[in-house]
């Protein structure tokens, strides 16, 4: 992971490119130089055969009137004894182009196969030709005299090996040199990448702290013209973000408050008003006893009861909901909770017509959470399905499965729905829409399961069903 962060870092590409461009360019020179050099120096060994040919040809020309072929074969032997000789096979001709003479350095250059001399028709001051396959001169001479002409003719061999000997050390250190300016290239790139990128790489850590949550971290002001601008621009930017969270923050601290006062508002609204309508019915039995002086009667005591019922599970219900107990939580199996709601509900579905279809998953694994409080969530939801089709019948659904680290549990019925207006509404505090309803299930509902850090999700159609779909970790 480091290795691919170096290789995608600016740094090392900028350094790489200095790098190509510094080895690219060295090698190139280098060849132009080795082309040169090779030039140089096959003009000047050539230019050696010449200066050869002509003073040995000096040296033939009484031999050749004599034809003192041994005296003849001395001088062309001699000038090869020596190690450092670039001649390594002669031969001189009659003025009819006959072989009279011919020696060689060593047994690799006897039996050459050597063109025909072009000089037996052609007798110009010297020809020079080039033997590919044995990196050979081919020079030719005539041996002429001023009084008698041309009397014969001298081809030397003038090798090629120190020709190449000399271009190998070139090229050797042609090599070293450019391995030398390659790596000094290298260095001095990372050294100016790192320079010219320190300051860029200031921003990005500086850019990276914000990123993590250090809003108002202020980074060096380094480098000169555009950078620096851009440096001092961050701390700026830098400055100002954090002055706009902090006012931010301290925003919506008053609006939570605000949110806090109000809903604290709705909540003592709904309070008063579900106290009240149980409490209206009582006030106007006492009023009667006070003001007709009548006595209650059995009814009127068991009105006043169930009236007290009420306000007791009104009360009872709030405190759930706003100050919820303390819950020992264990290992806790989905189906068997959803079986035994079954169980409190079926004589209720059984005598509203209720069909029951189960797919429970085999094998579901556990979630962590508390049996009853999950009892009272399956509980809720399927009262809220049984109310809905009461009177018309119809099915409910309850289907369990798991994946991707979830239990979930899907219900569906196929009562009267709910209006789309109401659906955002579900979870509100005493929002119901039955005329017995307190208005706190499915907000009860939606604490415990938010509690068992899981989510509920509703949809529905009207006049077709409602489908309630809740997850929870396993």
């Amino acid at each position: 992971m480091k290795f691919r962060k170096l290789i995608d870092s600016i740094a090392f590409r900028i350094s790489l490119s200095i790098a190509v461009v510094v080895a690219a360019s060295t090698i190139s020179v280098g060849w132009l130089i080795l082309q040169e050099d090779r030039k140089t120096l096959e003009a000047e060994l050539q230019s050696k055969g010449r200066y050869l040919a002509e003073s040995m040809s000096h040296h033939l020309i009484e031999p050749i009137l004599y034809e003192e072929r041994h005296t003849i074969y001395s001088i062309l032997e001699g000038s090869m004894k020596s190690a450092q000789s670039l001649i390594v096979h002669a031969e001189v001709y009659d003025k009819s182009g006959e072989l009279t003479v011919s020696a060689a350095k060593d047994e690799r250059y006897e039996n050459l196969d050597l063109p025909p001399l072009s000089y037996a028709s052609a007798p110009d001051p010297a020809e020079i030709r080039i033997n590919n396959n044995l990196s050979l001169y081919h020079l030719s001479m005539p041996v002429s005299v001023e009084t008698l002409g041309t009397i014969g003719y001298l081809r030397l061999c003038i090798t090629k090996e120190f020709l190449y000997s000399t271009l190998e050390d070139v090229k050797k250190k042609l090599l070293l040199f450019s391995a030398a300016i390659t790596v000094v290239g290298i260095i001095f790139g990372l050294y100016m990448a790192r320079k010219v990128l320190q300051p860029v790489l200031i921003l990005s850590r500086g850019v990276s702290l914000i990123g993590e949550g250090e809003v108002g971290v202020e980074v060096p002001v380094v480098g000169h013209g555009e950078i620096r601008e851009l440096s001092m621009s961050f701390n700026r930017m830098s400055v100002k973000l954090k002055d706009l969270i902090d006012k931010m923050k301290s925003a919506q601290e008053h609006m939570v408050k605000t949110e806090k006062l109000y809903a604290i508002g709705e909540f003592s609204a709904g309070i008063a008003h579900e106290i009240k309508n149980p409490l209206t019915p009582i006030m106007m039995l006492m009023r009667r006893v006070k003001d007709e002086k009548e006595s209650l009667t059995d009814k009127d005591i068991e009105i006043i009861e169930e009236e007290l019922n009420r306000i007791d599970k009104i009360v009872t219900e709030f405190l759930a909901f706003a100050r919820p107990d303390k819950v020992e939580k264990t290992k806790v199996n989905i189906n068997e909770v959803i079986s035994e709601v079954i169980i409190l509900t079926k004589p209720k579905m059984d005598r509203s017509g209720i069909s029951i279809v189960g797919k429970y998953l085999p094998g579901l694994p556990d979630i962590t959470g508390n049996n009853d409080a999950l009892k009272q969530v399956f509980l809720n939801i399927m009262l809220n399905a049984v109310q809905a089709m009461d009177g018309r019948g119809g099915n409910l659904m309850v289907e369990t499965s798991t994946g991707n680290g979830i239990v979930q549990v899907i219900i569906s019925d196929t009562g009267i729905g709910i209006p789309e207006e109401n659906l955002k509404k579900v979870y509100d505090p005493f929002f119901t829409t039955k005329k017995e309803g307190t208005g706190m299930g499915l907000a009860l509902t939606h604490n415990i399961v938010s509690d068992h850090s899981g989510r509920i999700d509703i949809s529905s159609t009207p006049g077709k069903g409602t489908t309630v779909k809740v997850e929870f970790p396993v």
